[in-house]
């Protein structure tokens, strides 16, 4: 029985550290992009509380400039450069030379905060894989949230 009590112990410390940890993307008009760990559904209440308990800001998934029908107070601001103004795909030009996200791994299992949209409080998704997008989030478990820090 001991044999085993060492591998369940580092399973445990192993589970715990990855929850909250920041992987930066990129950065774009002053904010820093990180992917964030969510345990749970890939909700947007999930995705923004991941984003606050990191001590970070959570994006639209759209810049809220030059498109605001995804966006909503709360959201970051962030000029899109005439990129994209959605969140993933301005991510992808930057990160990958292409605004198609859903070929750029570093996106890969990613949500954004994306309102006004589905009614089962979803945040919008990548997975590089598959090479599709627009994943509803509450059918997704313990994936990445899109999170920006002021790199003022």
């Amino acid at each position: 029985m001991w044999k085993f009590l060492p591998l369940f112990a580092a399973v445990i410390v192993w589970s715990n550290t990855s929850e909250g940890r920041q992987d930066y993307l990129a950065t774009m008009n002053g904010w820093k992009f990180y992917k964030v760990r969510v345990m749970g559904a890939m909700t947007n209440t999930n995705v923004k509380a991941t984003c606050e308990a990191a001590g970070l800001r959570y994006p639209c998934f759209e810049s809220g400039t030059s498109c605001t029908k995804y966006w909503t107070s709360g959201c970051i601001r962030y000029d899109d450069s005439d990129v994209s103004c959605d969140t993933p795909y301005a991510l992808s030009q930057q990160l990958c030379g292409t605004i198609n996200a859903m070929t750029c791994q570093p996106l890969d299992d990613t949500f954004v905060y994306f309102p006004n949209y589905w009614s089962d409080d979803s945040a919008w998704g990548v997975d590089y894989d598959t090479h599709t997008g627009a994943l509803p989030g509450a059918d997704y478990y313990n994936m990445y949230a899109v999170c920006a820090g002021s790199d003022l």
